[in-house]
């Protein structure tokens, strides 16, 4: 059965436009793991701009489910990182400013710097994911820099025009899922899933976790925190045929 982990980052935007204390990412993530979530993710960048560092060793106090922290190969957020010790780090590109991540890594130009950084919070007892595009080199990439798991970027699924080219990114997705697989990793994935696009993937079968932030946050909105994840939950928890 696949893993729901519910990312926090939108509740602290919403405390950002204030420049308050309201609302806090960590009660989000209590209520969240209430409803059945998996875990939590959170994005700790460069400038802070959303996650603080107090709001990474509150949630490290708080989530009882697994605590995954995204963060780019930067040597102050490794440190945080390793003092922390989440129960995995997904490496991600660089972050400026307002900058939203829209694409992978690239291993191609960055790879000795991924795979030191990987070592290093391995060393420390932390899993470490890439955060990759569906892409055969980018898969076979994260194994050979001692990656334990891949999460696919579903940004192009999520904005395909048409449903043929929606198809054609969920076949890339699927094979890319099975090739990880092979080579000994997980195969989790995220990047605009919603209520909506998300059942064709858990349909597939092949992945471990689906991180879901934006959606689970607006839908909340509407309907409390509680019963946001619930019916995410239910959504990817819900039995599939997965190829069989």
């Amino acid at each position: 059965m696949p893993l729901v982990s519910i990312k926090v980052d939108n509740i602290a935007a919403l405390r950002l436009i204030k420049r308050l204390k309201e609302p806090d990412p960590s009660h989000a993530a209590v209520l969240a793991e209430i409803a059945g979530a998996d875990g939590i993710t959170c994005h700790l960048r460069e400038d802070r701009r959303y996650i603080r560092d107090r709001d990474l060793y509150i949630l490290k106090e708080v989530v009882n489910s697994k605590l995954t922290v995204q963060i780019s190969p930067v040597e102050e957020l490794i440190e945080r990182a390793i003092e922390v010790k989440p129960w995995m780090v997904t490496l991600m590109p660089p972050t400026n400013d307002d900058t939203v991540v829209g694409s992978g890594i690239n291993l191609d130009a960055d790879r000795d710097l991924y795979a030191d950084t990987a070592l290093n919070l391995k060393g420390a007892g932390i899993n470490v994911a890439y955060f990759v595009d569906p892409d055969i080199d980018a898969v076979k990439g994260a194994a050979r820099a001692k990656a334990d798991a891949v999460e696919l970027n579903t940004g192009d699924y999520v904005r395909a025009g048409t449903i043929d080219s929606a198809e054609e990114e969920l076949d890339r997705l699927e094979q890319m899922a099975r090739l990880a697989a092979k080579l000994g990793l997980m195969a989790n994935c995220g990047g605009g899933l919603n209520y909506r696009n998300i059942r064709p993937l858990t349909e597939l079968g092949v992945f471990e976790e689906f991180t879901i932030g934006h959606a689970a946050v607006a839908r909340a909105l509407m309907v409390g925190v509680e019963r946001a994840v619930r019916e995410l939950v239910e959504i990817i928890h819900l039995p599939s045929d997965g190829g069989s």
